[in-house]
């Protein structure tokens, strides 16, 4: 027994320690880039971003908040965190759309969104439909801002003493954000040269979100997904990638086109596979066959489910081509606003029970349900018309299940959906990130107070890989294993 604990621990640490030439999921939950996988201003909802720098750096951070529907932005903007710094925000709903304000005072550019000093909010800064204009008129409103997810990437580490010092927080206020706003003004260095003074990113990031529900009295809590050596830090040739406020550089596209994963399933032990693409390394280190969570809707305590499914690579793969580019089946249509994905679906009781149609049966057989599919790029699932979310007809997905309680897997498996590496790899299934959020009503107590109650559970996952010829470093993983076992 010992031994077979022994053989997980070593490939464990041979994907950290291995895993500096190629992006990878970091498991301990601190990064380069890190995804929110949900938003939501929905249903009386607030979402509160948090943001860590745990380093002894200063860094350059873009933040960028995406719609739900297509991953079109809805805003961005440049962070720089000073070493130890910690920021956060809130979303919330403004008017048919939502808007973002802080109470931070680290440097923002624009900075008209950072606090001038400690308690006292910047101003608040309304999310944008520019980016979506060319679909269907139903689908351009702003209010298709009010659900989304978040995308925060280290551009670079500031190294000249003079950006140091204007982020650096004394008394709990920046000594001069100006300075870094007028980097970026006609005339500033980086106009001139965008990585002037900066090294590559190093990492160190953590975050998460936290959704709130004042008038329920609930909270929900997430982690976000944290990808390290999106930059590799031992290639030479490797630059930072700071680039300016108001673009949508750098993105997920820009990581380090070699993933690294530890393939628990069949055996292969840390697998590392080179792409064309950085967008591909991406996809293959998230990349799932299924997912599998609880769903509680147990009535006795009015309990409720909703499920986060969110694929934040999609849009490289449907938009803007005559056919959707694997591992995804369908190009996104702007006159419906959807590029839908089938989902097989297997779901038990908490009995083992579980639901299957006869397949004896007469002819002609009963028409069977529409195909399950998710359609949009953060997609809810909700359980029974559950709503604990309170997600919009935009991106919900209702699931009718027999049973109170349970389990159910949701698998992604299918033609063209796979991604293949220069090696021959084949990943199967989709890319997603997710979680399921409970919620458990109780009702007002004696004295007013509520006892309402949510929760995060995150997602379990199953990946399914297919081997090329192995390369040195597919060995070593899977030598290791074996002299352990």
């Amino acid at each position: 027994m010992k031994k077979n604990i022994m053989s997980a621990a070593v490939a464990a640490s041979l994907l950290g320690a291995s895993a500096a030439n190629a992006v990878f999921v970091n498991s301990e939950g601190h990064g380069q880039a890190l995804i929110y996988p949900y938003y939501t201003v929905e249903g009386g909802h607030d979402t509160y971003i948090n943001l860590v720098n745990t380093t002894n750096e200063t860094k350059a951070v873009k933040v960028r908040f995406v719609e739900a529907m297509n991953s079109q932005e809805v805003l961005d903007f440049n962070l720089y965190l000073s070493p130890q710094d910690h920021w956060s925000a809130v979303v919330f709903a403004d008017g048919e759309g939502a808007s973002i304000r802080t109470a931070d005072t680290s440097c923002t550019v624009p900075n008209t969104l950072a606090a001038a000093a400690e308690g006292t909010p910047g101003a608040t800064v309304p999310f944008r439909n520019f980016t979506y204009q060319t679909d269907a008129a139903p689908f351009t409103g702003v209010d298709r801002t009010r659900e989304g997810y978040v995308e925060v990437i280290e551009m670079g580490v500031l190294e000249a003493a003079v950006d140091q010092a204007a982020a650096l927080h004394a008394n709990g206020v920046p000594g001069d954000c100006s300075v870094l706003v007028g980097n970026w003004r006609a005339g500033g260095k980086w106009t001139a040269d965008r990585n002037d003074g900066l090294g590559v990113p190093t990492g160190g990031l953590y975050g998460y979100g936290v959704l709130i529900n004042v008038n329920e009295g609930t909270n929900a809590t997430y982690d976000a997904v944290a990808l390290d050596d999106f930059v590799s830090s031992l290639d030479l040739a490797a630059v930072p990638i700071h680039f300016a406020p108001g673009t949508v550089d750098p993105g997920l596209v820009d990581a380090t086109p070699v993933a690294q994963v530890l393939d628990s399933t069949t055996g292969l032990g840390v697998v590392t596979s080179s792409f064309t693409d950085g967008i591909d390394a991406v996809s293959a280190v998230i990349m799932h066959s299924a997912i599998m969570n609880d769903y509680v809707l147990e009535p006795t305590i009015a309990a409720g489910t909703d499920w986060v499914v969110t694929f934040p690579t999609k849009k490289n793969y449907v938009n803007g081509v005559p056919t959707a580019l694997e591992p995804f089946t369908e190009i996104w249509d702007g006159d419906t606003a959807t590029a839908c994905e089938a989902m097989g679906i297997t779901y038990y009781d908490r009995e083992e029970r579980t639901l299957s149609p006869d397949p004896l049966d007469f002819s002609p057989a009963p028409p069977g349900p529409a195909a399950f599919a998710l359609c949009h790029e953060a997609n809810v699932l909700t359980f029974n018309e559950s709503d604990v979310l309170a997600p919009s007809s935009r991106v919900k997905q209702n699931l009718a299940v027999d049973y109170d309680n349970g389990w159910l897997e949701l698998g992604f498996t299918g033609v063209g959906r796979t991604l293949t590496s220069d090696e021959g790899d084949v990943y199967n299934g989709l890319p997603t990130v997710g979680f399921a959020v409970q919620k458990y009503v109780n009702g007002t107590l004696d004295n007013g107070v509520l006892s309402n109650y949510a929760g995060v559970v995150q997602h379990k996952n199953r990946r399914l890989i297919t081997s090329g010829p192995r390369s040195e470093e597919r060995r070593v993983g899977k030598e290791c294993r074996s002299r352990w076992s």
